[in-house]
């Protein structure tokens, strides 16, 4: 449990969590409009909670020294789900879901944006902002209360489902559980280095190989 503050701040801290996991979740999953909005509570919650209580920037992930190191150390994660998960859950949505490839393309209308330098920043700047939400906050502070291993599941099943688009139900299920599958693995990538740069050249990468393959290659 986190030491920071008393038993009953615990208390207020875990109470404070889960208020913002729910107004952030709720919104996002039953009214698609809300889904970008939502994301402000946390970043807000984050900025003032951190100003309050004096809280540090490497509390929330902020180690960019150490990026280099951390992603060699965990090189295989960073491949597993950047490329082989990529390939893997496109090779099944081609060849035996044709529909999962269709459902992908309406639930990001990133990928129609027609000019590189956009989609990439576009890319840059959404993936490190779930890291920033997800990891840095929400799981590194469910991990104070949880064991990590939870913390990682339960982030990872939010992650999941905030990325719902209505479709059959097969291909929601593929949808979401390879989505929750990339998030577990960018869970233990920062578990292990607390530091969500780490994470999010992970995610960051698996995006863009995933939007590539869909471009140019299905």
């Amino acid at each position: 449990m986190n030491n920071h503050i008393g038993s009953k701040g615990n208390e207020r801290l875990l109470f404070e969590i889960i208020v913002i996991i729910l107004l952030t979740f709720l919104p996002s999953f039953l009214f698609k409009t809300f889904k970008g909005l939502a994301t402000i509570i946390p970043v807000l919650y984050i900025f003032i909670e951190k100003k309050k209580r004096n809280r540090t920037w490497g509390e929330l992930g902020f180690y960019p020294k150490n990026t280099i190191s951390d992603i060699k150390k965990n090189w295989f994660l960073t491949i597993l789900v950047s490329v082989i998960i990529q390939l893997a859950v496109l090779f099944i949505g081609k060849y035996f879901v044709p529909e999962f490839i269709e459902h992908i393309k309406l639930r990001i209308p990133l990928i129609k944006i027609s000019t590189i330098v956009p989609l990439f920043i576009t890319v840059t700047i959404g993936t490190f902002g779930e890291e920033f939400i997800f990891r840095g906050f929400i799981q590194e502070r469910l991990s104070w209360f949880i064991k990590p291993s939870y913390a990682i599941i339960v982030t990872s099943l939010i992650f999941g489902f905030m990325h719902f688009y209505r479709g059959a139900f097969l291909i929601v299920a593929l949808d979401i559980g390879a989505i929750i599958i990339d998030s577990i693995i960018y869970g233990i990538i920062f578990n292990r280095t607390k530091n969500i740069f780490a994470s999010w050249i992970a995610h960051y990468l698996a995006d863009i190989v995933g939007i590539i393959l869909i471009l140019f290659f299905i």
